[in-house]
């Protein structure tokens, strides 16, 4: 057991006292009902080495905090000693427009990383919700990208360099700041969607892309999941590059019309495309939606740009919205053509189990998220939702994870599900970069 007393001293002669709490002040950095007895905050990679190494030093249980959004992946910590925040780590570090890369520390937000790039008329293509919160670090950290994963990759295709502080305070780089690098292992892929529990990242290198001239979206309804899953296949299966595609429930869809100011029939099912590049492509482009969409069957069709565009894709993005009940969201990946079906029969099963459902999916890329108001209902239902739904992602040839839960109910599940032989190395891994077990303890597949 590590004395708080004892770890807040040795905090507070690394970053001074001003940017160390305990006790009550350090309660808003609970993770999952566990409040840590000492919260920092580094100003520099310096800093956070000399915090891990005495951290490693007192064997103290160590989550590193970047904007709090993506807290709620993962099962509930073994034990947390030490909240690691890296606001204060939020500097561009280098940007080279001519040669499409940029440096940012880690605990720098992702519309503060837009807005830089945005003024060289470029971006990196992460497109993760509540990017006014959310770091570069926690993104990287949750493997968490969006929409505009479909043609640009997910954040492991889009950082090509790293600098990570490990569990004893070693700071190592991976990668190079240039697009293309000498073959071989990418070291840089370990550690993204590792939750933190290999090492702590301090810096990212992208590679990035130009802003398209323009963004618009093709919005159309259809009566049935599987009508609009036939006008995605066509979609797909066609020269089209959409830089989106999302499939909506019927109970999902209504939030995206109405940030684009459309009004929806009731029991429609929703699918946005968005495409970018030059005006007279876009159009054309998607002219070519609008007809796969009424070949399938679709019952209304919508033009949507300028700001209700915008405002369309931040309504299903970060879909339920503010305030919304969404205390248990799951995240299904299964091949593209079994997008549909995973929808309707995991909505199916909510319904049985009287627990309101919605879906979205990235259906260009396999993706599908259940936001579940599980709140009022006893934990045993909700798991047996899980563990159920889980079963039919294995059936249709994927895999389901939980990514936010309620305590009671990540204590009956296991949010990650099996990862097979892959959990062998996984430890192997733990074991030799974090000895003492120290990053995030238990949050991890299989208790890593």
């Amino acid at each position: 057991m590590v004395d708080p007393a004892v770890l807040a001293k040795r905090a507070r002669d690394v970053v001074g006292a001003e940017h160390v709490r305990t006790g009550p002040a350090a309660a808003p950095f609970a993770v999952d009902g566990v409040t840590p007895g000492v919260v920092a905050s580094p100003g520099s990679e310096e800093e956070v080495s000399r915090l891990l190494a005495a951290a490693y030093e007192l064997e103290a249980a160590v989550a590193p905090w970047g904007g709090g959004t993506k807290m709620g992946l993962g099962a509930p910590p073994l034990r947390l000693d030490l909240v690691l925040s890296l606001a204060r780590l939020n500097r561009v570090v280098d940007h080279e427009p001519a040669d499409l890369t940029a440096t940012f520390q880690a605990g720098m937000s992702l519309a503060s990383v837009q807005a830089h790039l945005g003024e060289k008329g470029q971006f990196v293509a992460l497109d993760s919700p509540f990017g006014a919160r959310a770091t570069i670090g926690g993104i990287l950290a949750a493997n968490a990208s969006g929409p505009r994963r479909l043609p640009y990759g997910s954040a492991r295709d889009l950082v090509i360099a790293v600098r990570i502080v490990h569990a004893d305070g070693t700071v190592t780089k991976g990668g190079a700041k240039v697009v293309k690098n000498a073959t071989g292992y990418d070291m840089n892929k370990l550690y993204i969607g590792s939750l933190g529990t290999l090492g702590i990242l301090t810096e990212a290198t992208f590679r990035l892309y130009p802003l398209p001239a323009v963004e618009e979206t093709h919005l159309s309804a259809f009566p049935t999941l599987e009508a609009a899953g036939a006008a995605v296949a066509e979609i797909l299966g066609s020269p089209l590059v959409p830089h989106a595609v999302e499939l909506l429930s019927a109970g999902a869809a209504p939030a995206a019309a109405r940030a684009a100011g459309i009004s929806w029939a009731a029991g429609q099912v929703g699918l946005a495309v968005l495409m970018g590049n030059v005006p007279e492509a876009v159009r054309a482009q998607l002219q070519d939606v609008a007809r796969f969409c009424r070949g399938a069957g679709s019952t209304a069709d919508h033009l949507v740009t300028g700001a209700a565009h915008t405002a369309c894709w931040d309504a299903i993005r970060e879909f339920p919205g503010p305030g919304a009940p969404r205390s248990l969201v799951l995240k299904g990946s299964v091949p593209l053509t079994r997008v549909p079906e995973l929808m309707s029969r995991g909505e199916g099963l909510a319904g049985q189990r009287h627990l309101p459902c919605q879906a979205v999916a990235e259906a260009g890329s396999g993706i599908v998220r259940f936001y579940v108001d599980a709140a009022s209902a006893p934990p045993e239902r909700a798991a047996d939702y899980v563990e159920t739904v889980r079963g039919v992602a294995a059936e249709l040839g994927g895999h389901l994870v939980v990514l936010e839960a309620p305590l009671p109910v990540k204590r009956r599940v296991d949010v990650w599900g099996p990862v097979g032989k892959a959990l062998r190395v996984m430890q192997g891994l733990k074991a030799q970069f974090d000895p003492k077990g120290i990053l995030n303890p238990g949050r991890f597949v299989g208790g890593i």
